[in-house]
């Protein structure tokens, strides 16, 4: 893959690319609850004409994607990750709104909280929180995990860090992997997050990164926070199926992926998806109406797809139709170029 010194695809402030990749999230996440787990096929036939615009109604509250995106954020501003606050803001959210919430994390909060959350559908800040009243969330994450459970929670969720960390490699290494390892156990759920931060991160900065360039740059980042990082079971050198999925990434197109067939949900898919809408897109609409159009895991894929879209290009690149009815779906509630804002500030920049 050619490598270019500075992404020329569309030239904007770091701000703007901030704030897009905020409403990025968002714009990949609602455009694709419609048709989550639909097949290719399927959407191909209910949508003609292609999948263009957002079906959501107004009144339901944040779905998953989104919704913890915003806690991450907002765990974000006030400084590094903890996973036990995290917990409790997972929780707490699983509690009073939990709209989405997947497998795994919902039997990873189960043993955390004593009893599977209630999952009330409430706006968010509404309704009474259960003190969680059984194992700490690490232990909880590391029980549910089962040797095997890799599934795309901690990605979708993860690219607030990119905004907050953007120009210090180390700690946004750390913060990534600290931000799956309460529901997300597995390393390469914590690699996908690593991997698709950096390639978010030097989108906001207008830089280009190789596979190369980002595996590199991953394992250095985790070289400097190893001590802290050994006892959740990651070392410096990338799994190979990680390595094998960024190396897959840098020469494919969305076309090329199966995302609707049985592994639909795994963190590896988020991540190719990722590196793929970072590499191979001429324009967010194009990009991640593609992303929606494959199928899978479609408002997650969306979710991943559309921060790197956003951060890429910029706030006035996704469609203003789009930005408008997200307005609209989530009136009352900090608009997510605020919450951008914030971030920018507490980056220092």
């Amino acid at each position: 893959m050619e490598r270019l010194p500075t992404d020329t695809m569309h030239r904007t402030t770091w701000h703007e690319r901030a704030r897009g990749l905020m409403a990025g999230i968002a714009a990949g996440n609602i455009l694709g609850i419609e048709q989550e787990g639909w097949s290719r096929e399927r959407i191909a036939a209910a949508y003609p004409d292609g999948v263009g615009e957002i079906d959501e109604d107004i009144g339901p509250p944040d779905d998953d994607d989104l919704a913890q995106a915003l806690i991450i954020a907002e765990a974000a501003e006030r400084g590094p990750l903890d996973p036990d606050d995290l917990g409790r803001r997972f929780w707490a959210w699983a509690e009073t709104n939990g709209r989405g919430i997947g497998h795994l994390t919902s039997d990873v909060l189960a043993l955390y909280g004593g009893d599977r959350p209630r999952c009330l559908g409430a706006p968010r800040g509404h309704g009474n929180v259960r003190a969680p009243a059984g194992v700490p969330i690490i232990e909880a994450s590391r029980t549910a995990w089962q040797g095997s459970r890799a599934g795309n929670g901690a990605a979708m969720r993860t690219a607030p860090i990119a905004i907050r960390w953007r120009d210090d490699p180390a700690a946004l290494v750390r913060n990534s992997i600290v931000s799956a390892v309460p529901t997300h156990w597995d390393p390469g759920c914590g690699w996908s997050c690593v991997l698709l931060n950096l390639a978010a991160a030097s989108a906001l900065a207008g830089e280009w990164m190789t596979a190369d360039e980002l595996l590199d740059a991953a394992g250095e980042g985790i070289r400097a926070s190893l001590p802290e990082l050994e006892p959740y079971g990651y070392e410096a050198e990338a799994p190979h199926a990680v390595r094998h999925a960024v190396q897959e990434a840098s020469g494919a197109h969305i076309a090329d992926l199966t995302l609707d067939g049985s592994s639909m949900g795994h963190t590896l898919l988020a991540l190719r998806v990722g590196l793929i809408a970072r590499w191979r897109a001429s324009s967010v609409e194009s990009m991640l109406t593609g992303v929606i159009e494959a199928g899978g895991d479609t408002d997650t894929n969306g979710a991943v797809a559309g921060a790197i879209l956003g951060a890429r290009f910029g706030l006035g690149a996704i469609p203003r139709r789009w930005r408008d009815r997200i307005a609209e779906i989530r009136a009352g509630q900090t608009p997510l170029e605020d919450l951008a804002d914030r971030l920018v500030r507490a980056a220092g920049a």
